[in-house]
């Protein structure tokens, strides 16, 4: 699921290889800050004439305010329909058009805005002539090319995300290609042009019908979310509420895109068969004039200490499920690192305490996962998300779960359990930074979130340092009961 980020895929490992591995990466990784504040970081691998070249800007579902939740999902689609000079055959005809497409999906924004108040006669007549006036645009735009453009190239795995935190792109090429990805995405990023705006959020709107409005488990992570964070942004669904994405207009896609979608707000990481004297000045020249964008919002909301266990419930036909969450700090508290040591020892792998007792043994239920949502940037939640096998029910896995929670609070993990999960920890991150694209991901998500890429270094270094009394400890600090939100799916009866 989206919605969980499970950060562990735990893989077997033993001793520590880490450290060796950290000063190698230290000596191969460069970083460049330009002068309109974008952070390049550069990273020389030769093993193939590939590279692969990753960007995020630090925008996400965080960001948004009530009235324009989804936006940020929504300009990573638009971000794909091209610039001025991508994507069209003639701009200056096609911007004739546009203004006018504007002006009708503006009024019809401010018609649904009513709901069941709305003139379906006024609707009815806005949408003919919006679609009168699409049909004379698609005259104009060149279809998925930039897509055409990098696959011509020898690209592969163009692809992009929104989440909570950041939006992120990326894309592997021939690392004779470099100078037309510059160029390309140097474009992408000071002209983009939002073309087929109200098309796209229709296009979103039916994304979200068909992916959460027609899914319980999706429906019941949003239900969980919004329970989970009654102030903080973190509650807002990344793809945007049904009816902020029907009212979004066009004028308020730019405004969010100028404040966030900026050089001082972007980290390029770049990973591959590249060179720091070949592909620096390149990268000066294509996105140093770019101009910077003014200094981002500071979120001021800070989510309140809750007082007590939040439960809700939805009942769809489809099979029970339950999440259970705790409030938490973010990395680069201990006890962040601390809650994913935890994770580990709960629920990765078969030998995991919870898979062996509630899945093998008890067969109480079908699976069983924890990790950290929604994001890094804040204070977020420590979830586990399990089905009961039946005839057992939620409530049955609901206080195995935090008999196994309580555990944890009086018994001390020995320390070759604890050993066992920290070398998993480590095989983790050192396989999935053998790609290019896994590196360049790593490196450019630790710079755009923490403010420095050797932050993972920190990170290590903490994992390692924990002790049983420090399991004990958050253990009875965060799994309380009146720091805990649960969600049951509950199925219909017939």
């Amino acid at each position: 699921m989206r919605f969980l980020k499970i950060i562990f895929t735990l893989m077997l490992c033993t001793g520590s290889v880490f450290p060796v591995c950290a000063q190698d990466l230290e000596a191969k990784v460069t970083t460049h800050k330009l002068k309109n504040g974008l952070t390049v970081l550069i990273t020389e691998r030769h093993e193939a004439p590939i590279f692969t070249a990753a960007y995020a800007f630090k925008v996400g579902s965080v960001d948004e305010v009530s009235g324009i939740t989804g936006v940020a999902h929504l300009f990573e689609h638009m971000a794909f329909k091209g610039t001025t000079k991508i994507g069209t055959k003639d701009y200056q005809k096609e911007k004739v058009i546009m203004d006018q497409i504007n002006s009708v999906g503006r009024e019809i924004s401010l018609e649904l805005i009513k709901g069941n108040n709305a003139d379906k006669d006024k609707l009815k007549n806005l949408k003919e002539k919006f679609s009168q006036l699409d049909k004379e645009q698609k005259k104009f735009i060149v279809k998925d090319e930039i897509f055409t453009i990098f696959n011509n190239a020898g690209g592969s795995g163009l692809n992009a995300s929104t989440g909570a935190d950041y939006t992120q792109y990326y894309i592997s090429l021939p690392v004779n290609r470099f100078e037309l990805w510059c160029l390309v995405e140097s474009e992408r990023m000071k002209d983009a042009v939002l073309r087929e705006f109200y098309t796209e959020r229709s296009v979103v709107q039916e994304e979200r019908k068909q992916t959460t409005e027609a899914n319980p488990i999706r429906q019941l992570s949003e239900l969980f979310m919004s329970a989970a964070f009654i102030a903080h942004p973190y509650g807002h669904p990344i793809v945007g509420w049904s009816s902020d994405i029907n009212s979004i207009t066009l004028e308020e896609a730019y405004d969010f895109k100028s404040k966030y979608y900026v050089p001082n707000n972007c980290v390029i990481s770049i990973v591959g068969d590249v060179t720091l004297k070949a592909v620096l000045p390149v990268i000066e020249k294509y996105f140093g004039t770019i101009p910077s964008g003014k200094e981002t919002r500071t979120l001021r909301t800070t989510e309140p200490q809750q007082l007590g266990e939040r439960r809700i419930s939805l009942s769809a036909n489809a099979e029970p499920m339950l999440l259970i969450g705790f409030h938490k700090p973010a990395f680069p508290s201990k006890d962040d690192a601390v809650l994913n040591v935890i994770s580990g020892v709960l629920t990765s792998g078969r030998t995991s305490r919870l898979y062996k007792n509630l899945i093998t043994e008890r067969q109480i239920a079908f699976n069983i996962a924890a990790g950290s949502t929604p994001g890094q940037r804040y204070d977020n939640l420590f979830v586990f998300q399990a089905s009961p096998r039946s005839p057992h029910t939620n409530e049955e896995l609901e206080q195995a779960i935090m008999e196994h929670l309580d555990k944890l609070k009086t018994e001390p993990v020995t320390p070759e359990e604890l050993q066992k999960i920290k070398n998993n920890l480590e095989a983790n991150y050192i396989r999935g930074m053998k790609s290019n694209q896994g590196l360049a991901m790593m490196l450019m998500r630790y710079q755009l979130l923490f403010g420095d890429w050797k932050m993972y270094l920190k990170m290590k270094e903490t994992i390692n340092s924990i002790t049983p009394e420090d399991i004990m400890s958050a253990a009875k600090k965060y799994f309380v009961h009146e720091n805990k939100t649960t969600a049951f799916l509950i199925k219909k009866s017939k």
